[in-house]
């Protein structure tokens, strides 16, 4: 008689073990945790690779509505064929892992001093909570995707969507019960997840079916709120030394040059000018997100690296993205001056390489119709990065870049 096949699952998470039932294995938070709303779900036992589940297809993440894409000729989303031996295989989690502690991390460090954190803690942590896996292992194969041309930059592509999308749903339950254990991957996750988001829309170009970036940066937003609450909740907990972590907020700064100064001013006139009250938005919460623009200004001003850009979007209010997704004139003009700060990347990290002009270009095509107040907000920005307005979806190719 045939020996029966083994259903048990070997690689549960430790509540699951201990209370002896069976796990799904697809956590933190697994099932089980879920329904029993238990916050502490975590794997002691490492799952390998071989033994992860592989969804039939891409699921859509929540909050965004990604475009249907379709797999390549001989493959599948989920299988798709490898650049390295031509045969139809999901890309191996192993070379994406390699992928990034070799050099994808480098391009999410701040300082020489994160290095460690990057490239050893990080990936770590991704051991213990699949979603941060998930997320680590989706940057690397877009990284990845800049290297190559054609269909293998496809395949990279595909699968670093489908580790992006398994990432999505995960993390924000993770968010909504944070817990001494998971506070830190939950902040790290936040920083790749945002990274991924600026780099999809011109990845996804080659495709021919681009993400909308102004959509990204909304998602972005939403997601980052959560680091609020991360930094609100779990700050005494956290022991990761990232960026946001330091004294980013504090006035020890220069002067701006003058046409940012002016540019600045004008948006802050903008704000207070009598009549501005019939637009919808809200001046007291553009009054600070003004202000905490010109703070990372002057901060990128002084060291123009990632932190300054991500800070801006982690600092924004609520009603400011609301504002945003309802596309009001005034809070779209605050967006295309902040991407000015992200085109200030452009040739430091491949994840941010295109992506302000993107982003530009797509507010200018929101406002081409409106009052002249705001195409006269736009001119400083334009004057700084020329655009073509209609052109937001262009079909450039993959952009090539190394390890930055």
């Amino acid at each position: 008689m045939p020996r029966r096949a083994h259903t048990k699952s070997r690689y549960g998470c430790d509540n699951c073990r201990r209370r002896r039932v069976k796990c799904d294995e697809q956590g933190p938070p697994c099932t089980n945790c879920i329904a029993r709303q238990l916050s502490d779900c975590i794997y002691s036992r490492v799952v390998r690779s071989t033994l992860v589940p592989k969804p039939q297809q891409h699921p859509t993440p929540v909050g965004n509505n990604y475009p249907n894409i379709q797999p390549l000729t001989g493959g599948s989303p989920t299988t798709p064929t490898s650049p390295l031996t031509g045969n139809p295989s999901a890309i191996d989690e192993l070379e994406l892992m390699h992928q990034f502690s070799t050099a994808t991390y480098q391009s999410l460090c701040v300082s020489e001093s994160e290095t460690h954190t990057w490239q050893v803690l990080i990936p770590r942590l991704a051991l213990k909570h699949r979603f941060l896996m998930n997320s680590i292992l989706a940057l690397a194969s877009l990284h990845l995707a800049t290297k190559y041309e054609g269909p293998e930059a496809l395949a990279y592509i595909d699968a670093g969507l489908e580790h992006h999308s398994l990432s999505l749903e995960p993390f924000r339950i993770t968010i909504d019960n944070i817990t001494p254990d998971n506070c830190d991957a939950a902040f790290a996750q936040a920083v790749v997840t945002t990274a991924i988001s600026l780099a999809l829309p011109q990845l996804t170009a080659a495709r021919g079916n681009a993400f909308r970036m102004i959509d990204n940066i909304l998602m972005v937003f939403e997601l980052l709120q959560g680091v609020k609450k991360i930094l609100t909740i779990a700050k005494p907990w956290i022991k990761l030394e990232l960026f946001s972590q330091g004294k980013f907020w504090k006035n020890e700064l220069g002067d701006l040059d003058k046409d940012t100064e002016i540019a600045l001013h004008q948006l802050t006139h903008i704000n207070e000018a009598e009549g501005f009250q019939s637009d919808s938005s809200h001046p007291r919460v553009n009054r600070e997100v003004i202000s905490n623009l010109r703070h990372c200004f002057m901060k990128f001003a002084c060291s123009p690296d990632p932190a300054p850009v991500l800070a801006w979007l982690a600092a924004v209010d609520k009603e400011f993205i609301d504002d945003l997704r309802r596309r009001e004139s005034f809070p779209l003009l605050i967006l295309a001056h902040w991407s000015i700060l992200l085109n200030g990347l452009d040739e430091q990290r491949w994840w941010a390489r295109g992506s302000g002009r993107m982003l530009i270009s797509e507010v200018a095509d929101e406002l081409k119709s409106e009052e002249p107040l705001w195409n006269s907000g736009l001119e400083w920005v334009k004057s700084k990065v020329p655009v073509e307005c209609g052109n937001s979806y262009g079909s450039s190719p993959v952009v090539t870049n190394g390890a930055n």
